[in-house]
């Protein structure tokens, strides 16, 4: 199996936000990119969050990620994420 690049991640996050946001007129006309922000610009909730992290274990099949180390930072919740965040965070965890 060969490993998978940032540009791998990005666009396996890109597709899991696409099938969340699928319903919702999130006004953005050039898509969802890695720059995109999760509250800023996709209107996420803490809800939504709770969903994408949901979406990631069944994704990949792993229940042991540690997402503390990407929602949080010096013992308090981040204000917002971007997909190259999550990429970036899937790409240090998942590895291969």
């Amino acid at each position: 199996m060969t490993e998978k690049s940032l540009q791998d991640r990005e666009q396996e996050t890109i597709a899991l936000l696409q099938e969340i946001t699928r319903d919702w007129s999130t006004g953005l006309g050039d898509g969802i990119t890695p720059a995109t922000a999760l509250v800023s610009d996709l209107g996420f909730e803490s809800l939504d969050v709770v969903h994408l992290v949901t979406a990631i274990e069944q994704r990949f099949g792993r229940r042991d990620l540690p997402f503390e180390d990407l929602l949080m930072t010096g013992g308090r919740y981040v204000d917002d994420l971007t997909v190259g965040d999550i990429a970036r965070f899937l790409q240090r965890n998942l590895g291969a």
